[in-house]
């Protein structure tokens, strides 16, 4: 079930919950219980035994951790709570008599329980004996997920994640954070007056594009680049559609579900089609504007060449890019992740300004140039 402010919950409790964190936060702090008791925080809280965070870096980042942090700390309350009920009864302590151990025994029984806080040296007035079965304990399943998740400093998602939950456990493919093997790179250099001429020739230069069978990304900067490109391939004859939040919902509708079904077509967007939408059988990418950064470069060429097909990226750059561009070029053509490259503020430019040249991130610059040699 999808909830979010304009499409209120269920009074049957639903298997699955699909929301924003802000849409969330908002039904179960407000109205939700005139739904039903799940739709309250503690309904919530004791109801739902599995959390995924789908774009958890950008979920963990600036613009939406508040809501992310307010349901994340409600649910991590309960589960000690959970824990801790169950503790009281098998040690024959009270909250009261909790509430005055030291930190580490706290942190120590929510962890691993009875035997938890035990091994840490807690004496019980009521020891459980040698075959006393304790537990099992309240579990909840956190689940992070995201096709970027930097882990390098203490302030990145990943460390974040790491140090609130220090059981999590990090599955990862080979390939993280690098470019496809099967996706083929072309860099192109562009300026004010060449762009618009280029973009058609990209476009129209392509061999599946030529045959009737591209299927096409063009990401744009912003909604108004979006329009320009948009109105300079309508006057090279160029059939397409156009996929951006000044759009109406309607129209975005019908060119998402028309890329999802056709064989082929082609559609002009900003980011907002980098992440969390599936448009199978990409065959081409192309950065009409190039990403301001590395995390945001890896969203838009994963489009393509997904489930081990092949792809192709053409990546049109202006000279303020090159920086980043040179960097990134490098990375892929040596088969390195480009982890290395990302920007805690995601802005390489303002980091490459302040340091005066390129130093990967957890890394100082002679050790980075003695790995270059």
């Amino acid at each position: 079930m999808q909830i979010n402010t304009s499409n209120p919950p269920p009074y049957n409790p639903p298997d699955i919950i699909v929301a924003t964190p802000a849409g969330l936060r908002e039904v179960l702090t407000g109205s939700g219980g005139a739904y039903g008791w799940l739709w309250t925080i503690e309904g919530f809280e004791k109801r739902v035994r599995h959390v995924v965070l789908d774009e958890a870096d950008m979920l963990l980042g600036d613009a939406f951790v508040k809501p992310v942090d307010d349901l994340l700390q409600a649910l991590r309350a309960n589960d000690r709570r959970q824990v801790e009920a169950k503790v009281f009864q098998e040690l024959g302590i009270n909250e009261t008599q909790f509430k005055r151990l030291p930190r580490a025994l706290h942190q120590a029984c929510w962890r691993g329980g009875a035997p938890g806080l035990l091994a840490a040296g807690f004496r019980a007035p009521t020891p459980p004996g040698e075959d006393a079965a304790l537990g099992p304990y309240w579990k909840r399943q956190y689940v992070f997920a995201a096709a970027t998740m930097p882990s390098i400093t203490f302030s990145d998602v990943g460390s974040r994640i790491h140090k609130l939950y220090p059981d999590a456990e990090w599955i990862a493919t080979d390939a993280l954070h690098t470019s496809k093997r099967q996706v083929a790179h072309h860099w192109l250099e562009v300026d004010d007056d060449s762009w618009g001429k280029q973009l058609v020739n990209v476009v129209k230069g392509d061999p599946d594009y030529r045959a009737g069978k591209a299927k096409t990304l063009i990401f744009t900067k912003d909604t108004a680049t979006a329009d320009a490109a948009s109105g300079l391939l309508h006057s090279a004859g160029v059939k397409h559609m156009v996929y951006h939040k000044n759009r109406p919902m309607g129209e975005r509708t019908e060119s998402l579900g028309r890329m999802q079904q056709e064989a082929g077509g082609i559609m002009v967007c900003t980011d907002a089609a980098a992440r969390g939408i599936d448009i199978p059988d990409i065959t081409h990418v192309i950065q009409s504007d190039f990403a301001p950064n590395a995390i945001d470069f890896l969203h838009r060429t994963g489009r393509t060449g997904r489930a081990g097909k092949a792809g192709k990226v053409t990546s049109m750059y202006r000279d303020f890019n090159i920086p980043l561009v040179e960097v990134l070029r490098r990375f892929i053509e040596e088969d390195r992740p480009l982890e290395a490259a990302f920007s805690r503020a995601r802005s390489f430019s303002q980091k490459l300004k302040r340091k005066g040249k390129f130093v990967p991130r957890g890394m100082v610059a002679a050790e980075y140039e003695a790995s270059m040699k």
